[in-house]
């Protein structure tokens, strides 16, 4: 049963990780809009630019002066892994 559980669990991920990622996206967009967040925004970026989207973002964060606004974090990995959904709250 265990081993029943991981499999199902293991599909699962690996479909998600395979999905579109502007469909990945737009699915993301509409739960983030379902529970009222506000003033977002939502990136996808190569797997290997990642570490400088999420430096950009920060940087950004820090010179907006806003008090809402946060550095950019990873929501989502889409197309195999290759890509990553960014959410950053402005």
């Amino acid at each position: 049963m265990n081993k029943l559980m991981l499999s199902i669990c293991l599909a699962l991920f690996s479909i998600s990780a395979m999905a579109d990622c502007t469909d990945l996206k737009a699915r993301l967009d509409q739960k983030l809009k379902a529970k009222g967040v506000k003033s977002y925004s939502l990136d996808i970026v190569l797997a290997e630019n990642l570490k400088a989207a999420l430096a950009a973002s920060a940087k950004a964060a820090k010179e907006s002066g806003s008090p809402t606004a946060k550095p950019g974090k990873v929501i989502g990995t889409c197309e195999g892994g290759s890509k990553r959904i960014i959410y950053r709250r402005h």
